[in-house]
Formats: C-alpha cells, sequence, structure tokens
C-alpha cells in the first residue's frame, strides 16, 4: 500500500476543516445574537407644596411618535418583533370580523376590528400597569407587562381629541394602533381598561387648548363611548368615564364650574350608551386627583378638594350609577400603610407637606379607605405608585439635577422604597376586599416622552420603574417577582 500522501487529499482536508471553522463560528454569531437579543428585551422590561397645594396626578406629556408620512412608506415588523424600526408599532391588520360589526364602532377606510378572544373582566383581584402603549412596538411592550411583569390588567388612555380631529374626520392612523394595540394585549391574556378624555375642539365652545373637558352636549360624549365600546366589544373589560373631574384643567366646561352634579349628568348620558353595547363591561367613574384643598380664582373653580367633590357625588346618587369609584394614589414620600392623622413623621424628609401639615391627601391608606367608606361602591385603582429621582439620568448620561417642579418628594424616596412600598401597596388592596383591580402609574412614560427627567414639565418620570435607558430599577424586579395570588 502506497503511504505517500496525496497533496490534492490534504487540500480537500484543509478546505473542508476550513468550511466547518466558518459554519462554527457562523451559528455562534447567531447564537450570541439571540442570547443578546433576548437579554436586551429582559433588561428592557428591565407645584411646590407648602401647606397644602395641589399635585394633579395625570400631567399633560410631549409625546413622541411615528411620523405618519414616514411610516406609510415603511414596512412594519410582525407583532412582537424586537427589532421593530424605532418608533413604529410592531403590528399585524387585524383579522377580518368573523360577524357583522355593530354599526356604531365602524370606522370608515379601514377594516372593521374582531377581538381574537372576547371574555368578561377577571373576579379575582386584578395587578395592572400603564404603559403608553401607542408609541415604540406594541408587541414587544405588551410581552413586557404580561410575560416578564405577569400583570394581568392593562390601562390605555385614549385622547378622544387625537380620533376625531375635525367634524366628521376620523384619525385612521391612530384607528388603527389602537386596533393593533388591543389585538396583541388580548392576545397575550390581559384584561383592559380604557380611559378616555379630551373632547375635540369642534365639540367644545372653550377656545383654550390647555384646559381639557367635555363636549358642550353630552350627548356627544355618549356617541363616542358607544363607538369605541362597539368597535372593542370583548377585548375591554372595563372603560374610565373620563379622569381627575376635580381639576379645571381637565373639567372645563362653559359654566367654569367643577362640580359633581355636573359630571353625574354626564354619566346620566354616557352610561346607558355603554351599557347598550355591552352590559357586562365594569363601568368606573373617572379617578378624582388626591388634592385635598379647594380653591377659585375669582371667576371660575380652579380645582376642588376630592373629600368634597366625593360627597357632592354620594348626594348627587353618583355611585349607583358606576360599577366601581375610581382612584388615584399618588404616594408622595409616605408609605402606604400609614394614615394621614395617626402622627407618622420621617424626621430625614426634606419635603415636610406631609409631616408639618397633615392631610387626607398625602396618604394613601387614608383615601383608600376613606373612598370606600363614602362611596360603599368597590374600587378599581387606575392609577398608583411612588416617584423616585435616585438613579435617573439625563440624555447625556449625566445624572439628573432636580425633580420636576413640583415633586420634590421625589427625591426622598429611594428606588428601593419605591419597589417596596408598590408590592406593599398591592397587598393592603388585595386584603382589603373592596379593590377590583390596581393599575401602576407606569411603565415606560421615561423611555417615550421627549423633555429629561428633570425638567419641570416631566412629571411622569420619576413614577417609571424602567430608568431611560429601557433597564428594570428596583420596582420593576420587585413587582416581576412578587406573588400575584
Amino acid at each position: 500500500m502506497n503511504t505517500t500522501p496525496d497533496p490534492k487529499q490534504g487540500r480537500s482536508r484543509r478546505l473542508i476543516l476550513t468550511a466547518l471553522v466558518v459554519v462554527a463560528a457562523l451559528i455562534l454569531a447567531v447564537v450570541l445574537v439571540y442570547f443578546g437579543a433576548t437579554r436586551l428585551m429582559k433588561t428592557l422590561s428591565g407645584k411646590s407644596v407648602s401647606g397644602m397645594t395641589v399635585t394633579p396626578f395625570v400631567p399633560q406629556v410631549t409625546i413622541i411618535a411615528p411620523n405618519v408620512d414616514t411610516l406609510a412608506n415603511t414596512p412594519v415588523p410582525a407583532t412582537g418583533d424586537a427589532a421593530a424600526v424605532a418608533g413604529v408599532p410592531a403590528a399585524t391588520k387585524a383579522p377580518a370580523a368573523a360577524v357583522p360589526m355593530d354599526p356604531h364602532g365602524k370606522v370608515a377606510g379601514i377594516d372593521d376590528f374582531a377581538c381574537p378572544n372576547p371574555r368578561p373582566a377577571t373576579t379575582s383581584f386584578g395587578y395592572g400597569i400603564q404603559s403608553n402603549w401607542a408609541v415604540g412596538d406594541i408587541g414587544m411592550f405588551n410581552s413586557i407587562m404580561a410575560e416578564q411583569l405577569k400583570m394581568n390588567w392593562t390601562k390605555a388612555q385614549v385622547r378622544w381629541n387625537e380620533y376625531e380631529s375635525a367634524p366628521g374626520k376620523d384619525e385612521l392612523y391612530k384607528w388603527q394602533l389602537m386596533d393593533a394595540f388591543m389585538g396583541d394585549a388580548n392576545k397575550k391574556g390581559m384584561n383592559i381598561m380604557l380611559g378616555v378624555i379630551d373632547a375635540p375642539q369642534h365639540l367644545r365652545s372653550i377656545a383654550d387648548p390647555g384646559l381639557l373637558g367635555p363636549p358642550d352636549d353630552f350627548q356627544q360624549a355618549a356617541r363616542f363611548f358607544q363607538r369605541i365600546s362597539a368597535r372593542y366589544k370583548g377585548c375591554v373589560q372595563a372603560i374610565e368615564v373620563w379622569n381627575e373631574m376635580n381639576l379645571d384643567r381637565e373639567w372645563r366646561i362653559p359654566s367654569g364650574k367643577v362640580a359633581a352634579e355636573d359630571y353625574v349628568r354626564f354619566l346620566d348620558a354616557v352610561v346607558p350608551a355603554i351599557r347598550e353595547i355591552d352590559p357586562a363591561i365594569v363601568v368606573v367613574m373617572g379617578a378624582l386627583s388626591p388634592t385635598g384643598a379647594s380653591q377659585n380664582d375669582g371667576s371660575r373653580d380652579l380645582f376642588k378638594d376630592d373629600y368634597a367633590y366625593l360627597d357632592e357625588f354620594v348626594a348627587a346618587g353618583g355611585p349607583a350609577k358606576v360599577d366601581c369609584i375610581g382612584v388615584h394614589l399618588n404616594g408622595y414620600n409616605m408609605p402606604p400603610d400609614k394614615l394621614w392623622n395617626e402622627g407618622y413623621n420621617d424626621p430625614a424628609a426634606k419635603f415636610r407637606g406631609p409631616f408639618d401639615n397633615p392631610n387626607h391627601s398625602w396618604s394613601f391608606k387614608s383615601t383608600l379607605f376613606d373612598y370606600r367608606a363614602k362611596t360603599g361602591k368597590p374600587l378599581c385603582v387606575t392609577e398608583f405608585g411612588w416617584a423616585s429621582m435616585e438613579n435617573l439620568k439625563r440624555k447625556d448620561g449625566t445624572p439628573a439635577q432636580a425633580a420636576p417642579t413640583g415633586f420634590d418628594f421625589a427625591l426622598d424616596n429611594t428606588e428601593q422604597e419605591q419597589a417596596d412600598w408598590i408590592v406593599q401597596g398591592f397587598k393592603i388592596m388585595r386584603e382589603s376586599g373592596f379593590v377590583k383591580f390596581a393599575i401602576i402609574f407606569n411603565l415606560d412614560y421615561i423611555q417615550k416622552i421627549g423633555p429629561e427627567p428633570d425638567d419641570p414639565s416631566a412629571n411622569v418620570s420619576p413614577y417609571s420603574i424602567t430608568r431611560r435607558n429601557g433597564s428594570p430599577r428596583p420596582a420593576f424586579e420587585a413587582v416581576a417577582a412578587m406573588g400575584k395570588e
């Protein structure tokens, strides 16, 4: 047998080995990219109050939204694609309706919407969180809420003005975004609460667009609530009828009054329209801002003490018109288990409002239990949380230097306190027996608004449980890890 090496065979073996090395390197690269993307996904899901001054909880924010003209020529990735073009929601077209669409819910120019898995609200205590849902990859952020945080409720706030911006004009892009969100969140098992605010300017005689409010004709509101209820029937388990009506900037009407009797008249128009479409939906009274004080500038009411407003609401027969009383709990720099009048004091706190000027509005627990005592109704906590400025950074990577205007209490709260108090707050509400569900404010607003976290207008940022770069704060990890009975 000839044992002399064949040069051709040697070259062949070297070529084969080289090819195997290249293939192995490519496989390794793919594996590393996959695990890197998975890790990123996990990470992503990783007024000066001196005495008694109001701190409204839902600020107006500047939203970084996709450019509609650019979107028209941009391929939209499939739902859940973490590589989606920045700012473009990864959403697929809603399936064609299996049954005829209720004519109330039709939007001319786009396909009808059919809820993938229609269902009533869960009966057990609900754990929820609010995302700035219309910005970014809808599928990815829904997955973060449903799969990583294991939330079974979410809130989607709808600014009516953005959907019907002129008489007879539907903003189709906005409706398509909501179609995508509704279908995806429903398929991922979440109960959805819609919160509707901000009537179109053409339906209001108030010229100042900075003062939101209902339409002059409350029947126009009934029409829109009926429309949105019909389009998303089965995917929407609860609907919050307006927001913080004890603030002039949220409830500006021609009379200039902030009065619960007007809101009860609003419910008289709106609630029957909702129930005609979906008798099973949970109708939630719009949550009040926990102001603890009232003020009038001589020409109009600016805001009203939430307790006084709630008393008026009860006297006008409001509780009988809703299934649930909406509640906002700001947290401030007090833990959730402290009553406003029990003498609790944090001597290290720089923000002294709750300790030097005790009032019910500072206290999570007092607000919760007093609302229940006043109304005798179940509560739906549509926003709660604690603000913390710790470790928040500006776009250039430098630490935020101050709290947003009026939110100095956020400087007292550490990130760990934010985490511990959210978990403790959930426990108090679940064990109360009278809270249907509670929704954290918020998951991701710091990532999805323009201002820096220490900008005077960025008062949503300290409440976020993620940071500007998408990494998780301790509250994210604590909520993900806590038991959800």
